[in-house]
């Protein structure tokens, strides 16, 4: 497996906690049988394993439904290529598996009943994607934003 250049520079970590191996190694699971579905080259990538440009199994039910990523665990199964702001967006969720474990599944479906744009899981994401890569150019390109905002924001 090779590695993954990308601009987001120091804020957002390089390497993930034991710990959240641990406990989101049922999700993780999960993402792995997805990623091995997309046919997508997989690349270790600040701790996860990062599956981009498939055109199979998950990635094609990702762009049928108009999105270009999602996290399960430790793993980003994307359909196609994604930015810097996507990237630190799928992180974000990272994060949240870590924290929530095997319960984050059921959380954000219930967190999805009141809508996509309202899901606190992905407006958690998308301020904390925003405020990095804010914070990687400077404070002039500080722009909220809120999931949906822009096209193709991953799903959880």
């Amino acid at each position: 497996m090779r590695a993954r250049d990308d601009g987001i520079g120091g804020l957002l970590p390089a390497a993930r906690p034991w710990w959240g191996y641990l406990w989101a190694a049922p999700n993780s699971l999960v993402g792995l049988v997805g990623a091995a579905s997309s046919g997508g080259r997989p690349v270790r990538w600040r701790g996860v394993l990062l599956c981009e440009g498939g055109r199979a199994g998950l990635a094609r039910f990702l762009a049928w439904r108009g999105f270009c990523a999602i996290t399960l665990g430790h793993v980003i199964v994307a359909s196609e290529p994604l930015d810097d702001h996507l990237l630190a967006h799928e992180l974000g969720h990272v994060r949240q598996h870590e924290r929530w474990g095997p319960l984050f599944y059921p959380a954000y479906l219930l967190a999805s009943l009141a809508g996509y744009r309202r899901n606190p899981f992905e407006r958690a994401a998308e301020r904390r994607a925003v405020h990095a890569l804010a914070h990687q150019a400077g404070p002039a390109a500080h722009s909220p934003g809120e999931p949906g905002d822009r096209p193709g924001v991953g799903r959880a």
